[in-house]
């Protein structure tokens, strides 16, 4: 049975994972020896985006781990639930470190309402963060801008449905158009045994539906909403590498503004 992606393609992964990683070290780095002004702003650099940081790069290492990009045969349902939880953690957390960016340079500015505090909803990189983006060079807006559609329609469409809605999920197979018919009546005869309790009818017919089936390393969430399908192991890593450069784009902007 053949596997997914090429042999190039699964080179270019492994190379993709290695990048990472050395990304990570250098990125968690600068954030953890630069001096910060603010206790606070200290705290989100180091506990905060950091941290979250490493969270994500041992999430896309798991799942490397649990489903390797060469993989042919259909994983066990708990393989594929331990990797379903590392994609969810990194989703999160990948919002997390664009709100922790934010609150850094809140904290070390600092961006002040009236001499006060800003309300912690009005605390974001996003446009509707008037008083943040307002205190960002041009250069650094035009930055956001240029990542806005990623924010909004990926990043933040997964992170709302895993967070509101209906959560992100690995589906263990699928079945091709040619074999659907097949698979239909091993699910009604399937339903059958157990509905008699033929328990070792029901487990073969079962085993017979899943040799049907195509291992594919795909994720998504709604299917009534018609949520996008990504296929994980390149999308991970092209979105921590994102994730990567808010931050870097972040130290040149304080750099920049002398903080």
């Amino acid at each position: 049975m053949a596997g997914y992606f090429s042999k190039e393609a699964i080179d270019e992964l492994y190379a993709g994972q290695k990048d990472m990683r050395q990304r990570f070290a250098s990125l968690r780095e600068q954030f953890l020896t630069r001096t910060y002004k603010s206790e606070r702003g200290r705290e989100f650099a180091y506990h905060g985006f950091s941290r979250r940081l490493g969270t994500m790069a041992r999430a896309v290492d798991l799942i490397f781990e649990k489903l390797p990009p060469e993989l042919e045969q259909i994983p066990a349902k708990d393989t594929v639930l331990e990797a379903t939880i590392a994609i969810q953690s990194f989703v999160m957390n990948a919002f997390g470190c664009l709100d922790n960016l934010a609150w850094i340079w809140v904290c070390e500015k600092p961006v002040l309402k009236d001499g006060k505090e800003l309300d912690p909803l009005k605390v974001g990189l996003g446009p509707k963060s008037k008083e943040v983006r307002a205190s960002f060079s041009q250069k650094f807006v035009a930055h956001l801008e240029s990542r806005q559609n990623w924010v909004d329609q990926h990043l933040k469409g997964f992170r709302d449905s895993l967070a509101h809605r209906i959560p992100l999920y690995i589906p263990p197979y699928i079945v091709t158009p040619e074999a659907i018919d097949s698979y239909n009546k091993l699910e009604v005869q399937s339903a059958e045994a157990l509905r008699n309790l033929h328990v070792h009818a029901y487990e073969e017919l079962q085993a017979a539906q899943k040799a049907l089936g195509l291992w594919r390393p795909w994720m998504t969430h709604s299917v009534t909403e018609k949520s996008p399908r990504a296929v994980f192991h390149p999308q991970l890593i092209a979105d921590y590498m994102t994730i990567d450069e808010f931050g870097r784009a972040m130290l040149d902007e304080l750099a920049l503004q002398g903080l």
